[in-house]
């Protein structure tokens, strides 16, 4: 059975359907791909509008990778399409193509008065810059830049750059092989992976020859008026309660990177209902509003749980191993994995699973953390 967020979930409401019934014809890629474009593309033109607190503010801003083979998933025409469709607010969007150093991206917001919408095809060229002097803050800097802060610069003697009212929107893709290549355990452990929003799925079939999008006149307008604190109303606080337990229980039981990807799971499901919200011009969440977006957040989780063991098996072997003995010697460990894993990413391996909390370590002796 094909892995996607097909027509057929809860989360496809009445605008999201338009949407899809305008990209979904011009070529195969997932329906999850259409619809994180949606999301993210809403939340950009809404901006710092409209919020929810949790405790803080939360904005709808995203940081969408679309993941998938290259050039069978078209994860750059889903990209292009979906920006395309926005007719002529295309062009009142500050957009950058490029993103290199946390000057050119802080230049970029002060333009676009704070905010900015940056576009990758593939986003192994922003993430392989990460190792070079001019860019090693690049990562951080996003990591920060998520939570929308009200400024934020860099305040240096000589060419201070201050930008204010911040919001940043990131889409962009990439395929497996290169995210392994290009992101390291510390970089997903540290932030940046549980910020991003990482979206799987399976091709439609295969279009012998590429199909027109049916463009229709969405009523984007309506999301830049858009404005205000929303609020979840009361079966909306119980429907919650009830996802949120749920959700504890499965983190419980999850691999130590699942868990830490997954962290952000809620806030981004509270994201996507400041989006729908907007598009039914209400502040009030309703019980159906966060039920849909939900749905959405568990896809989501899907993903995670896919997309974790092309980062987390050389942890999960080390894990293996400890766990087995309940207490092993740190040398031993490397003595027994050394022939197949290089001895810093073994030494990478027990520092993360001691930050996960699911080791600790007392006189060169690795034991395990007993589960409460």
């Amino acid at each position: 059975m094909a892995f996607d967020y097909d027509l057929n979930r809860v989360g496809w409401f009445g605008a999201a359907q338009d949407f899809a019934s305008i990209l979904m014809p011009a070529s195969n890629y997932p329906a999850s791909y259409v619809y994180a474009m949606f999301m993210a593309l809403s939340g950009h033109l809404i901006g710092r509008n409209a919020y929810l607190r949790y405790p803080t503010r939360l904005y709808p801003n995203h940081y969408i990778c679309l993941v998938g083979p290259s050039a069978l998933t078209h994860k750059s025409t889903a990209i292009t399409l979906a920006i395309e469709s926005l007719g002529g607010l295309e062009d009142d969007i500050q957009t950058m193509r490029s993103l290199t150093t946390v000057q050119g991206l802080l230049i970029s917001m002060g333009e676009g008065m704070g905010s900015t919408l940056v576009v990758l095809d593939e986003i192994a060229t922003m993430l392989q810059k990460k190792n070079v002097d001019y860019a090693s803050d690049l990562i951080s800097r996003i990591v920060e830049l998520y939570a929308c802060p009200s400024s934020a610069g860099t305040f240096t003697r000589h060419d201070p750059i201050r930008v204010t009212d911040t919001f940043l929107t990131i889409v962009s893709g990439s395929t497996t092989e290169w995210l392994q290549s290009t992101l390291s355990p510390n970089d997903l452990l540290a932030g940046f992976g549980n910020r991003m929003t990482f979206v799987l799925g399976d091709p439609r079939p295969e279009k012998s020859w590429p199909g027109t999008p049916k463009w229709m006149n969405l009523d984007w307008e309506r999301l830049m008026e858009f404005e205000g604190e929303c609020r979840l109303d009361e079966d909306a606080r119980d429907i919650w309660e009830v996802f949120y337990k749920k959700f504890t229980r499965q983190q419980k039981k999850s691999t130590p990177f699942t868990r830490t990807l997954a962290e952000r799971v809620p806030e981004k499901i509270l994201k996507a209902s400041i989006v729908m919200g907007a598009w039914y011009r209400d502040t009030i969440i309703s019980g159906e509003i966060l039920a849909q977006a939900i749905d959405w957040g568990e896809y989501l989780h899907e993903c995670i749980e896919r997309l974790t063991p092309t980062f987390d098996a050389p942890e999960r072997r080390v894990l293996q191993l400890v766990r087995l003995r309940r207490t092993v010697r740190r040398d031993t460990i490397f003595e027994e994995l050394s022939h197949d894993m290089s001895v810093n990413r073994i030494r990478e391996c027990l520092v993360n699973l001691k930050w996960l909390g699911y080791t600790t370590e007392h006189r060169n002796e690795i034991s395990i953390v007993e589960d409460e």
